[in-house]
């Protein structure tokens, strides 16, 4: 870490992020027609976003959610501060796009977007300093108007204050789903944090009834002998995105949600593979694939109810994936403060995120199950989630991977 002033200088980079999933009331009785899918056309910009996907969920124990996309939010406002032509513009550059500058500009466009036109997605970005360090006029304009990301000064000297105040304004961002990410001890050397919040609460395009609800075994990979039993929610004589991808040895399913460009994927792996054979073989090409291949299928679903609270510090994994300057004396990001005695660098990036996926809601169409009868021409499809999957939440419209998840043992 260098020093300003005596001071140890370090910036901690935080990402909170909570989501919540429910079905909506639904009062009228719902066809057995799905909801409409148009395959994102391109060009993708996520090789970042599955390397770290894989990463992260493959070294995670248990169950676990990150946000690709709070990564990268917070990845580009260190881009905006660091110098031209330098090593951690390109590291930076090349993790976020590929090292193509318009892509930038398209995750730019669609942070903005984010923020001021989706009532149900809320996310916010705000760089709090020390009262003694002053940011550069020129970072305070380009974030604003780029990012509509704010900064503010705070006592960092005053550990116990600070972290109360950031973690309040955490908190007040995410509806009261994360708590207390910043400790005092992670403000001891800090003078500056930058925090990005993600929350999404959506409800489900096709609503699970809820009197459809059972419990069932789950084959946890730790209790295959004596498989626990959890609530499934249900879904039967409905229409549904699905596919099979032979190269991945697993099924796609398509959850969308209500009145929204976002859906949940569900990955489960063929009954004989394992879940970290999955995330072995997973490429971007082969997700694209998947869910261009999606087709209406007849489906009946049982997937657990779940809640995960996850969190990690993601440098070992940046500092795998390239981005190791920033995290070093070496670092160049003399745009967001100038006049330093040494230069400034990242301590480290923390991402605390939550997320609920339940039936709640759904009470108005319980009687779905039990009203509408079809004829069946063929035996459906059975998506039957009772071992270790994959969830993920996709904006089929911009083609942002908002959250990826595991699911090992829907209990904890």
């Amino acid at each position: 870490m260098g020093h300003f002033n005596g001071v140890r200088w370090t910036v901690l980079l935080c990402c909170v992020l909570a989501l919540s999933t429910a079905a909506k009331p639904k009062k009228l009785l719902q066809s057995r027609t799905s909801v409409d899918f148009q395959p994102f056309q391109g060009p993708w910009n996520d090789d970042f976003d599955w390397t770290l996907i894989k990463e992260m969920l493959y070294k995670a124990p248990g169950n676990a959610v990150i946000s690709p996309l709070s990564v990268k939010a917070l990845l580009a406002l260190l881009y905006e501060g660091s110098a031209s032509t330098s090593l951690t513009e390109r590291e930076l550059l090349q993790a976020l796009s590929g090292g193509n500058v318009q892509a930038v500009s398209k995750l730019q466009t669609d942070l903005l977007d984010y923020k001021r036109h989706h009532n149900n997605l809320l996310i916010t970005d705000r760089v709090f300093h020390d009262e003694s360090v002053a940011i550069v006029q020129k970072y305070h304009s380009i974030i604003d108007a780029r990012y509509n990301a704010t900064t503010q000064a705070i006592n960092f000297q005053n550990t116990a204050a600070a972290a109360a105040e950031i973690n309040e304004w955490i908190a007040q961002n995410t509806r009261g789903q994360i708590q207390g990410i910043v400790t005092p001890d992670a403000l001891k050397d800090a003078l500056m944090l930058l925090i990005n919040t993600i929350y999404f609460k959506g409800s489900w395009a096709i609503p699970f009834p809820a009197n459809a609800t059972v419990e069932r075994t789950f084959h946890t990979v730790a209790t295959r002998s004596l498989a626990p039993t959890v609530p499934y929610m249900k879904q039967r004589e409905r229409i549904f995105y699905h596919t099979h991808s032979d190269d991945l040895s697993a099924q796609f399913l398509r959850l969308p949600y209500d009145n929204s460009p976002l859906s949940m994927v569900v990955v489960l792996p063929d009954e004989h593979d394992t879940l970290a054979q999955l995330l072995a073989r997973l490429t971007p090409q082969a997700v694209h694939q998947a869910l261009a291949d999606m087709t209406e299928e007849e489906v009946e679903i049982e997937l657990p109810r779940f809640t995960i609270t996850y969190s990690s510090s993601m440098r070992d994994c940046l500092q795998q994936l390239g981005i190791e300057r920033i995290f070093t004396d070496q670092a160049e990001l003399p745009l967001i403060s100038r006049g330093r005695s040494t230069p400034l660098k990242v301590s480290t990036i923390l991402q605390k995120s939550c997320i609920l996926v339940d039936e709640q809601g759904t009470e108005a169409s319980a009687a779905t199950e039990g009203t509408l009868v079809f004829t069946i021409l063929n035996q459906p499809i059975k998506f039957i989630a009772d071992r270790p999957f994959l969830f993920l939440i996709f904006d089929e419209a911009k083609g942002n991977w908002l959250f990826a998840g595991k699911v090992e043992d829907p209990r904890l």
